[in-house]
């Protein structure tokens, strides 16, 4: 028989027909792999004016599901480290960290800086470029998905989470991204400009795409394609500001870089006409 599930106690589920009888039925009854939510439709049998037998018709689990799945996973995995960290283990991570900062500063002592001085002093940029500011819209554009990286974008474990957080290495994001706004600035050749721009919106989108892909294999033995409608509320649920905002400023920016708006400094002009 079909029904649905009004109520969720410690010790039992309370179960109405779709002939309106309601039914107690305890946990251990509950067949489905995953956890029963108030208003979830249930097949079950009957016997004996006892309800038994009960599979929830959901098909996959939600959020808050796999959240709580991944809290339980962290804490053993966090008292499976604590037992293993004794005292001989902490020396040995102690001498090891010793030995590699060692290793790393030596190696950071032998670079030769002076080349690199030598190649920045022998750019030659044109006298009187004066960072005039180019494609004002581009670069306010720029500036707010900066912004919207430094912005809570989710809420993970009743927490707060900007882009940076989330985001293992930036330092590709942010450094394409200043190069990009330099370029701006400058007024570079619009294929340089371009070319920044087109390695920082990818280098931008891909660990976004990683989330919604990640979102979308928590639909869990979901047969369908893309994230359902229940996934979706938990999605805008925990959404924060800095998300939409990031996706808008740079769809804005991707198609700013198709269109033919972009001014070139003239100096760089007149450097390509001799």
């Amino acid at each position: 028989m079909k029904g649905k599930i009004l109520h969720i106690t410690a010790d039992s589920i309370v179960v109405r027909a779709e002939n309106e009888q309601k039914f107690e039925v305890a946990h251990h009854e509950l067949k489905s792999q995953i956890k029963p939510n108030v208003g979830d439709d249930v097949d079950f049998d009957i016997t004996d004016d006892a309800a038994h037998s009960v599979y929830i018709l959901r098909q996959s689990a939600t959020m808050d599901d796999h959240i709580g799945n991944a809290k339980t996973a962290a804490s053993k995995l966090y008292n499976q480290a604590k037992g293993n960290l004794n005292e001989e283990n902490l020396n040995k991570a102690k001498d090891l960290a010793s030995t590699t900062a060692a290793k790393a500063k030596k190696s950071f002592n032998n670079i030769d800086f002076s080349k690199a001085s030598n190649a920045v002093k022998s750019i030659n940029l044109p006298a009187s470029v004066g960072f005039k500011i180019h494609n004002k819209f581009a670069i306010l554009i720029l500036v707010l998905m900066f912004i919207s990286m430094i912005l809570p974008i989710f809420r993970i474990f009743n927490e707060s989470q900007s882009y940076f957080k989330l985001v293992e290495s930036t330092g590709l994001q942010t450094t394409f991204l200043f190069l990009t706004l330099a370029s701006l600035l400058m007024g570079l050749p619009r294929m340089v400009s371009r070319i920044l721009s087109v390695i920082f919106i990818i280098a931008l989108c891909v660990p976004i795409y990683d989330g919604l892909s990640f979102l979308n294999d928590m639909r869990g033995f979901s047969d369908s394609v893309g994230i359902d409608g229940e996934m979706m509320k938990q999605v805008l649920r925990n959404m924060k500001l800095g998300l939409p905002l990031l996706l808008i400023s740079t769809l804005i920016f991707a198609v700013l870089q198709v269109l033919p708006w972009y001014q070139t400094n003239e100096k760089f002009l007149a450097n390509n006409n001799q």
